[in-house]
């Protein structure tokens, strides 16, 4: 958990089922049943390498149109009625029913739906142009002040800015460029952004294409733009069909010396504590094990043996790599040279050992992206997310390569966006089904504030439970970090109401991490109080509970 007190910050301001499906990865030696519901100029390079196909390559046309087909490919579980979309010989004519417009554009252009009511994403090989809808209202902003905002970052690399009105719009264009980056096939690094403002709304267009083709795609885009209608949404529950068919998996990880076994409506609880042995105490205490416990590491250091540690005791390990370097104040880079392979060889040191445990291994990849505490946010990557994708996919590539079918990977953003805008949103960085089997979640009970009141674990994760179930209904979902402090409330209940509610109320939930750490004045330590440490105790000593690995019912 990185820059508490800023997420608080952020934070403070918004105040079973019919079949069952085998969900695999290709190579991956796994078994995850999941419950499927019913029906500036770029700066000179070097010549590029030679690049290794992906292990996963079954579209042509460089890395960014690869990663745009994977994830239209990915699935939801989203109304029907949410968009409709007709067409011509030669013009598609696009309607957002759930943000209320409409628009046209060349038929042989490709639309990606998955996430209509956060995004709409058109592209082709040579660029994508990526369409949000912000109400400023919802961001305690006004037009001016968000795209001011949206565009802060960008100023050293803007290299034109116009205005004008059209069809009742008031209209500004902003192009920038950055760096090229060799470790991306056919990489573009041209950007347009459009903003269509009409009241308190503003339509965001972000164009990204190469060099070549930028002037033919700013002609474009104003073309489509000029398309542009507003029409009169239509009210619905995007969490209909989810609810009405909940999820409710069991989760089977299968390898030959450890396997994790999580039976429906039950889920492992685990830990994060700053000295990682102390766990033992902590379980000793509690009696009944915590069966995983995750640890931070840097991008550049290499395997570290506490995870084979882990295996031996029947605990799970849940390793977050930190797009950072260790003792260092300057990671602005670290998403670049993901990408042109630098941390390599530190990645390959645990591709290789955890390979040789034979028992199943998280890995939690820069989480919290999309917080700009987070140095590998929006304000290193261009308010790019696919740079953010790309590093998740090269980092899920090379252990594949290396046939490390027993490790696993969750993508993990922070519950709230930081900045508060559509175009900042978590699901504009999902990396797609292909790379991700477990999508967590993170939230905390910071207490009784100036902000907030003591905030209940309803409050915290039922709308984001949904919307995570929704949007990625075929993945488990976890628990990344979360816990509560006693100020303002009664941690005891809390947490008894915790280890209640997520196998009954929450069952798509398969792990959960309690951050068992003092962080500035929010305590989150499990034993702050007698009350608090013995409801925990209670809890891990419920049968829902699955006390570590090789678990028999």
């Amino acid at each position: 958990m990185k820059k508490l007190l800023i997420i608080l910050v952020s934070l403070s301001v918004l105040g079973g089922g019919a079949y069952w499906m085998v969900v695999s990865q290709p190579n991956k030696a796994q078994d995850i049943l999941v419950q499927a519901p019913k029906p500036a100029v770029a700066k000179p390079t070097k010549e590029k390498p030679t690049k290794e196909k992906p292990y996963v390559e079954e579209f042509t046309g460089g890395d960014f149109y690869v990663l745009w087909k994977n994830e239209q490919k990915s699935r939801t579980l989203n109304p029907d009625n949410v968009t409709a979309i007709t067409s011509t010989a030669t013009t598609t004519t696009y309607t957002n029913n759930w943000n209320g417009f409409q628009l046209s554009f060349p038929k042989d252009w490709e639309i990606d739906i998955r996430q209509a009511s956060n995004y709409t994403r058109l592209f082709t090989k040579d660029f994508r142009i990526d369409l949000t809808v912000q109400n400023v209202d919802k961001a305690w902003t006004s037009p001016v002040g968000y795209i001011t905002s949206t565009i802060e970052t960008l100023k050293p690399n803007i290299t034109a800015d116009k205005r004008w009105n059209q069809q009742g719009f008031s209209a500004r264009q902003i192009n920038y460029t950055r760096p090229a980056i060799t470790g991306i096939d056919h990489d573009m690094n041209q950007y347009s952004y459009l903003f269509l403002t009409k009241g308190n709304r503003v339509f965001s267009f972000q164009l990204k294409t190469d060099e070549q083709h930028f002037e033919s795609m700013k002609a474009a885009l104003i073309q489509m733009a000029s398309t542009l209608k507003i029409v009169s949404p239509i009210e619905m529950d995007l969490n209909t069909a989810i609810k009405a068919n909940p999820p409710n998996p069991e989760v089977r990880l299968k390898h030959k010396l450890d396997s994790l076994i999580i039976p429906k409506n039950h889920f492992v609880m685990g830990a994060y504590l700053p000295k990682s042995r102390d766990i033992d105490a902590l379980n000793e205490y509690l009696e009944n094990p915590l069966g995983a416990q995750m640890f931070y590491k840097p991008i550049d250091n290499g395997y570290d043996e506490y995870t084979k540690e882990l295996l031996d005791n029947d605990r799970l390990p849940i390793v977050t790599l930190l797009y950072e370097k260790a003792n260092s104040t300057t990671n602005a880079d670290v998403v670049e040279n993901i990408i042109n392979g630098t941390y390599d060889k530190s990645l390959l040191t645990w591709a290789e050992s955890v390979k040789s445990l034979d028992g199943p291994v998280l890995f939690r990849l820069g989480n919290e992206m999309n917080g700009d505490w987070s140095e590998w946010s929006h304000k290193s990557t261009y308010n790019d997310p696919d740079l953010y994708k790309l590093t998740f996919r090269h980092i899920v590539e090379l252990f594949k390569k290396n046939g490390t079918d027993n490790a696993y990977f969750v993508w993990n953003p922070n519950h709230v966006s930081s900045p508060y805008f559509e175009w900042n949103e978590a699901h504009m960085y999902y990396p797609g089904d292909k790379y991700v089997d477990f999508v967590g979640m993170t939230s905390y009970n910071f207490g009784k504030t100036q902000w907030n009141n003591y905030q209940s674990i309803h409050t915290l994760y039922e709308d984001l439970y949904w919307e995570y179930s929704r949007s990625y209904y075929e993945k488990p979902l976890m628990i990344g970090e979360f816990a509560a402090v006693e100020t303002g409330g009664n941690k005891a209940e809390w947490i008894t109401s915790a280890f209640d509610e997520i196998p009954r109320s929450y069952p798509n939930i398969k792990i959960a991490v309690w951050f068992d750490q003092a962080h500035g004045p929010f305590d989150f330590r499990i034993r702050t109080s007698p009350a608090s440490a013995e409801a925990f105790k209670k809890g891990m000593a419920q049968p829902a509970v699955v006390k570590g690995l090789n678990f028999r019912e």
